[in-house]
């Protein structure tokens, strides 16, 4: 006779399962030397140069972007002082550096939008923009502006 099916089936599914073990080890291999640095700048050096130079950029416009609005929120707060008398001179040492920083930290909750109301405005504005787009259509459907697709 032969095997049982329950038998052959068994021994099916353990040289699948070595196989599938053989291709995940190969992978995993694989995985490694193309992650690998130094292989990485071998093969691509170009690619490799140009995202590191595209790093550099991205992080020096964020620093100058930070010292820019580090230098235009002293001024802002220069203007608010001088608006409301320039009494902060009378202040002394500590008690002046608490005021600014309290004044600064603010302002800059007021001018903050977060990616939460961000996030809302998108939304609105799709609600809307859905909105006229139906309101249109269901009019132009009522007024017969456009006739009507007849298929059949």
């Amino acid at each position: 006779m032969g095997e049982s099916a329950s038998a052959r089936t068994d021994r099916e599914l353990a040289a699948l399962r070595g196989d599938i073990a053989r291709d995940v080890d190969a992978l995993r291999e694989r995985l490694r030397e193309d992650v690998d640095p130094r292989n990485l700048v071998a093969r691509q050096p170009l690619a490799v140069l140009g995202t590191v130079a595209s790093l550099v950029t991205a992080v020096a416009v964020k620093v100058a972007r930070g010292v820019r609005e580090r230098r235009a929120m002293e001024a802002e707060v220069d203007v608010l002082v001088e608006r409301f008398g320039g009494r902060i001179d009378k202040l002394k040492g500590k008690a002046r550096k608490t005021f600014r920083k309290q004044l600064r930290t603010e302002m800059a909750e007021v001018g903050a939008t977060g990616p939460k109301a961000v996030a809302w405005g998108v939304i609105a504005a799709t609600l809307t923009a859905l909105a006229t787009t139906t309101a249109q259509m269901l009019g132009r459907r009522v007024l017969g502006d456009e006739p009507a697709d007849r298929e059949g």
